[in-house]
């Protein structure tokens, strides 16, 4: 009898361990299906440093910025012990947009805090190729420099430093450095439903795209002479493409200002119009105050 009950309890205690096992591993399978569910347990996990679970969600491209402007490739990040900005979605605000079949866009706010997350649709399910943090949004501690004199937007709007290999780069690519070559380009590429969500280290979350055309006109009408400079260029660009959407990572120098890495998501509209539908300008703490010559080249 007490044989027979020893047998029992053993065969009991294998089963309760494959049942918590298959539970996990079910948990896992729905978490790989749906990147909301997979964003709270990649952080839940990062926040308590527990890497090995973090990692079945980060794509093998994962790249991590943060709120001091500082770029970690996986590994690094790892070796760093880096933690969220953010720990817990339970005090977070969040917003997911997705992008066509492949790319899901999450945002995590917590007062002037924001750290964005960009999921993909791999073969082995959703995963985390970037996440990009801006820390406490605060007025800037360094003077900036209005150039005087009138500076052409080369880089980005006639060359950068990269190129695009497949069609959904090349489109991408143009109609963003269409968008960046005049006002009327911007609102012509930011759809009037704000699709675009810009935050900046210096301004937080853009306010309406009317509010920031206004601003535009504003400040345009109150300095009327003020010399036309160019957009911020781009240094290096790094792209995925998803077919239906491309995510972007870039590092710009800002005229007179510091340099940021942006974080993006392009994708186009119904009529076919790619559009720069997400933005994070991450100022690298570390950065001078940019200066330029005015003896700009133009390229033709």
């Amino acid at each position: 009898m007490k044989r027979w009950m020893t047998k029992a309890l053993a065969i009991g205690l294998v089963c309760a361990g494959a049942g918590a096992l298959l539970a996990v591993k079910r948990a896992a399978a729905v978490a790989a299906d749906d990147p909301a569910t997979a964003d709270k347990a990649v952080f839940a996990a990062l926040s308590k440093g527990d890497l090995t679970a973090a990692n079945k969600y980060l794509d093998p491209d994962f790249s991590w910025i943060d709120g001091e402007g500082i770029m970690w490739a996986k590994e690094d990040a790892f070796r760093a012990k880096l933690k969220p900005l953010i720990a817990s979605a339970s005090d977070a605000k969040i917003i997911e947009h997705k992008y066509g079949k492949s790319v899901v866009w999450i945002q995590w706010s917590q007062g002037n805090n924001y750290s964005a997350h960009f999921w993909v649709k791999r073969a082995t399910g959703w995963k985390l190729l970037h996440a990009t943090e801006i820390a406490a949004v605060a007025k800037r501690d360094f003077k900036t420099v209005e150039p005087t004199y009138e500076i052409p937007c080369n880089n980005p709007c006639k060359a950068v430093p990269y190129k695009p290999l497949t069609p959904g780069e090349k489109a991408a690519l143009d109609e963003w450095q269409e968008q960046e070559s005049a006002q009327a380009m911007w609102e012509k590429h930011v759809s009037d439903s704000m699709d675009q969500r810009v935050v900046s280290t210096y301004g937080g979350a853009s306010p309406s795209k009317a509010d920031r055309i206004a601003g535009m006109n504003k400040r345009r009408m109150a300095n009327p002479n003020t010399p036309k400079v160019g957009a911020a260029p781009a240094l290096w660009i790094r792209t995925w493409d998803f077919g239906d959407a491309v995510v972007m990572v870039a590092c710009q120098p800002t005229y007179g200002d510091k340099a940021y890495w942006s974080s993006r998501v392009l994708a186009p509209n119904p009529d076919g119009l790619w559009m720069m539908m997400e933005s994070y300008h991450n100022y690298i703490k570390a950065s001078p105050v940019m200066t330029a010559t005015p003896d700009q080249p133009d390229l033709n």
